[in-house]
């Protein structure tokens, strides 16, 4: 005899449970000739609500050269499934590094603090740099302390490197070779670099920093993001209160928060932080574009990521989605990220170096995303050149442990973008 049930919960959530009777054959030896066994399963019913998607890249100096030439192509396959399907799907895109870039189009809105003497872009020179390192012997692994060396470690190293860009401020080239000692502890040590240029310019070399490949002299501050990838470096030529779209952050509990407030968001003068974030859309061509046109420099804060990607889900300011009158659409923001936190939040800046504080607070914010109604998809991208060390942090993040991938190519990073959406929208089972 079988029985079977089925229960809807208001949720979506079918139940099926089954109560079937089997003969027993030990059983019949104690009178005992049969015996019930039950079973139950579940899924949820394919969703029939609107999608937006927010896309939150990691566009660090690491993902320079191949890893954003994969991310690319990702995107795009992604975004051509998304176009052939009758599904209705928004979505936006958001960049980051240190921080994220809202676009200088914004510059009036009254959710921005920007003094009177603020001015919106200004003239900036750009630069390829490419940085190779050669006769380098091991060293420790410890990241950077806000004076320039590392944590701590046993052993330093000396290794020669080389430099080149191809302009300076006079449109010349330059090339460079630097030596690069480091102290046993790790906590200091000396650069001395020999410059030639075809015509006028100079450079700065940053402080000595340790990594798996030596000790090494260089002209970013972070070494994860020192990746040997040319990298675009974007300056203005006249420092001043040049606002080129970059975005602090609010105090606590503010920075844990979605939506304005009347509490301003801080602007960042005189950086670039690469090309500014796309607010939700279903014109797939234009996020299609945006993420072809984008660059890799900086460091790397999540937070950044985190916050302006719920933003551009929420319905209030600053980006105020307001969703049609009875219209439910469902939320997902997609993390993807080749790196772990390698700054943190400096008051309204993010200039620290407290890895545990940037940590903490992506839980934080992962946690405050997901009680507003939001899933959260996390994709932690590795390959030969790059290897993201927080998968911890990446799968308590996400809204359930399948919506948590790996990927190490462009293939797997599309099958996690595809693969996240479809499980926000179909039936699964879930036990």
């Amino acid at each position: 005899m079988e029985v079977f049930s089925v229960r809807l919960r208001p949720d979506g959530e079918l139940i099926l449970k089954t109560r079937l009777k089997k003969p027993t054959f030990l059983g019949a030896m104690l009178g005992k000739n049969e015996m019930y066994a039950s079973a139950e399963a579940a899924t949820y019913l394919p969703s029939s609500k609107a999608l937006d998607v927010a896309l939150v890249l990691d566009r660090t100096g690491s993902m320079a050269g191949p890893n954003m030439d994969a991310l690319k192509l990702a995107v795009r396959d992604y975004l051509t499934d998304l176009n052939g399907s009758s599904r209705d799907v928004r979505v936006s895109v958001v960049p980051f590094s240190d921080y994220v870039n809202i676009g200088v189009d914004n510059s009036n809105q009254n959710w921005l603090d920007i003094p009177l003497t603020g001015s919106t872009g200004a003239e900036v020179e750009c630069s390829m740099e490419s940085v190779s390192l050669s006769s380098c012997p091991s060293a420790q692994t410890s990241p950077p302390t806000s004076s320039g060396g590392t944590s701590g470690g046993t052993s330093g190293g000396t290794c020669s490197m080389s430099f080149s860009s191809s302009s300076t401020s006079s449109g010349g080239s330059m090339s460079a070779t630097a030596s690069a000692t480091a102290s046993s502890s790790g906590s200091s040590g000396s650069c001395s670099v020999s410059v030639s240029t075809s015509s006028s310019g100079s450079f700065i070399w940053s402080d000595i920093f340790t990594s798996p490949t030596g000790a090494f002299c260089t002209v970013t501050a972070d070494p994860q993001e020192s990746s040997g990838n040319r990298v675009e470096e974007c300056v203005p030529k006249i420092l001043g209160e040049n606002w080129f779209g970059c975005v602090g952050s609010r105090a606590q509990p503010y920075n844990i928060q979605a939506g304005y407030s009347g509490q301003k968001f801080p602007l960042i003068y005189d950086r670039t932080c690469g090309q500014a974030l796309m607010g939700l859309t279903d014109n797939l061509s234009s996020v299609s574009s945006t993420v072809s046109g984008l660059t890799a420099s900086g460091s790397t804060y999540i937070p950044a990521g985190l916050q302006w990607g719920w933003r551009t889900l929420d319905e209030n300011q600053p980006f105020e989605n307001k969703t049609k009158k009875n219209e439910d659409r469902k939320k997902l923001l997609i993390l993807m990220t080749d790196g772990e936190n390698t700054r943190s939040q400096a008051g309204e800046t993010h200039a620290g170096n407290d890895y545990d504080a940037a940590d903490a607070l992506s839980q934080n914010l992962c946690t405050a995303i997901k009680n507003s109604g939001i899933d959260i998809a996390t994709v932690s991208y590795s390959n030969s050149s790059s290897s993201s060390t927080n998968t911890a942090m990446l799968r308590n993040c996400a809204s359930s442990s399948d919506l948590y991938f790996d990927a190490s190519d462009a293939k797997g990073l599309e099958k996690a973008f595809s693969t996240a959406t479809n499980q926000v929208n179909e039936v699964r089972l879930i036990r």
